[in-house]
């Protein structure tokens, strides 16, 4: 099935009644991945910035890339430095030991999502390995985070565990459902 079919269905399926508004006390949580190989990722990005604009629904799109800098604006000049004095390691070893505080990454993540019925996350690959798209997920649905969100990924999800780029087997396993 081509790239374009699968972007469909999942217009299809996130516009049916419903979907937004997960039912019953032991609902799953509504956590999808959308997986694809990273060569269609211009493709799926020009798709999702047109369904953005078309649709009815109220969606959030939250860029990995762009949400780790708003959590670093203000230190963002230290951070260069480090870069450049220190090296590759030393700035990730920073910039791990500030998103380990559980609930910075969380709250902050909550808080952009601001009450939406729907949140596409984006920036997956480009955000690698600062945030793993699986470590925030696990975050979330341990504060018991219901908003429904697809993570548009850039690789492959074997229905355990996700391969960024289909290639990092380092991604912790997730209970999270292909949305198509």
């Amino acid at each position: 099935m081509t790239i374009y079919k699968r972007l469909e269905q999942l217009e299809e399926r996130i516009n049916e009644e419903g979907f937004t508004t997960p039912k019953g006390i032991g609902s799953e949580i509504p956590h999808f991945v959308f997986d694809y190989p990273a060569e269609d990722e211009l493709t799926v990005r020009t798709y999702v910035e047109g369904l953005l604009k078309r649709t009815t629904l109220n969606i959030k799109e939250i860029n990995l890339f762009e949400f780790l800098i708003s959590l670093f604006e203000d230190d963002l000049e230290e951070l260069i430095a480090i870069a450049e004095e220190e090296g590759y390691t030393e700035l990730s070893q920073a910039i791990q030991t500030v998103l380990e505080d559980q609930d910075l990454l969380v709250n902050a993540f909550i808080e952009k999502a601001d009450n939406v019925e729907l949140i596409f996350i984006t920036g997956v690959g480009t955000v690698h390995p600062f945030i793993r798209s699986s470590h925030l997920l696990k975050k979330l649905s341990n504060h018991a985070f219901r908003t429904p969100l697809i993570l548009f990924y850039p690789g492959y999800f074997s229905g355990v565990d996700l391969r960024l780029f289909n290639k990092f087997r380092h991604e912790d396993e997730y209970q999270i459902t292909r949305i198509s």
